[in-house]
């Protein structure tokens, strides 16, 4: 394994970008420039970003185009810079297979969310090891907060956000959120409804069902119908 002495001070960056990352205000062109200052703040030489495109995160690193021929190009030495842990990687374990491989290897791995190197040697891999399960958790946590905001939200007949599915509309509840927006509750359609009751009773299938709302002017999928009969089945 490297030691601090064997470090090159060769550095190659690593950028992920896709339209929600864009929305959040991390383009290429933002997570290029922190790159570079993390790379000039450590003493390090950049030597090229690996920029991906239009790819989803839940391919593993190695998976991916630039990930693959980044992994591919780092040397003993050599350090990889990453801003943030879902820029980079697809869960926690993908995440400690390739911290584990790198640390073999001697390549450090500096993670800028991770506040630091977290691979390279067996300090940094235990310090990435921890900070990646609290991260992991805390992102659990956060999912379960959410879900059970909006479980809360639709007991209520509130909405939650998106588009109503087919067979309701979105009516205002006179309030508004902590936004400023106005609040919105879901509401069925009984045209709508009472279609599909008839059609379930026949044994109609959602594929069959989509036929039937065609002729009768409403154009959906059978998906979006196939989730009516779910929820109306639910209902009873």
């Amino acid at each position: 394994m490297a030691g601090q002495n064997a470090f090159t001070g060769v550095a190659y960056g690593y950028a992920r970008v896709s339209l929600d990352s864009q929305i959040k205000g991390e383009s290429l062109d933002v997570q290029q420039a922190r790159i570079e200052a993390i790379c000039m703040a450590e003493g390090l030489t950049l030597a090229s970003v690996f920029v991906e495109r239009g790819v989803s995160g839940s391919k593993p690193l190695a998976a991916r185009p630039e990930g693959s021929k980044l992994l591919a190009k780092a040397r003993r030495g050599d350090t990889i810079v990453i801003l943030r842990l879902d820029r980079g990687f697809r869960s926690l374990e993908d995440s400690l297979q390739v911290a584990g491989a790198l640390n073999a290897r001697g390549v450090r791995l500096y993670l800028g969310d991770m506040k630091g190197f977290i691979a390279g040697d067996a300090a940094g891999e235990l310090h990435f090891s921890m900070l990646a399960s609290f991260a992991q958790f805390e992102r659990r946590r956060i999912a379960e907060r959410i879900r059970e905001s909006k479980e809360q939200l639709r007991a209520k007949g509130r909405y939650c956000g998106g588009q109503a599915p087919f067979g309701y509309t979105l009516t205002p509840t006179g309030e508004t959120t902590r936004q400023g927006v106005p609040a919105m509750r879901i509401e069925p359609i009984e045209e709508i409804h009472a279609i599909a009751r008839d059609l379930m009773s026949k044994g109609y299938s959602s594929r069959l069902a989509s036929g039937h709302f065609r002729a009768k002017g409403f154009q959906t999928s059978h998906h979006a119908i196939n989730g009516l009969f779910n929820r109306l089945r639910g209902a009873q």
